[in-house]
């Protein structure tokens, strides 16, 4: 495991769209967040990427991920 902080928004746009992964966020909240791969999970919507960074940049998160191809660990961390 390699793991890495990723902030840019190019960064984490590159890195869901690498291992096609789809932003998304829990209906009915404002900040949980996910990237789902593999299918859909009923109780979450998908987002633009630019709104998925809009919403980690509003709450102050980041993206802990693995960096390795294929890999598709990820963290939100809160920073600031």
């Amino acid at each position: 495991m390699s793991l890495r902080i990723i902030i840019k928004s190019a960064q984490i746009g590159s890195w869901i769209n690498e291992r096609t992964g789809r932003p998304a966020r829990r209906l009915n909240t404002d900040d949980e967040l996910a990237v789902l791969f593999d299918g859909d999970k009923a109780d979450f919507e998908t987002l633009s990427i630019d709104e998925f960074i809009e919403i980690m940049k509003a709450n102050h998160q980041v993206l802990l991920v693995d960096q390795e191809a294929g890999k598709t660990f990820h963290k939100f961390v809160q920073h600031g």
